[in-house]
């Protein structure tokens, strides 16, 4: 028997917890696009289209699901 807990995941791209910021840029960018040929307003979108980009700019590659 270990002293040490074992880890939720072996690595970071393997937890179901984290989403590729890169991934969920896309998405999201996809979503406004659609939104707009739609005639829908985007406003709170691109404010977190925005934040996604600062962080990602940020070096941040991983953002939490919850």
């Amino acid at each position: 028997m270990s002293m040490y807990i074992d880890t939720y995941c072996k690595d970071v791209y393997s937890d179901d917890r984290l989403e590729y910021t890169v991934k969920k840029l896309t998405a999201l960018s996809i979503k406004i696009q659609d939104a707009e040929w739609d005639g829908e307003d985007v406003t709170a979108m691109r404010q977190q289209l925005h934040t996604l980009k600062q962080q990602h700019g940020d070096g941040v590659e991983f953002t939490p699901r919850f």
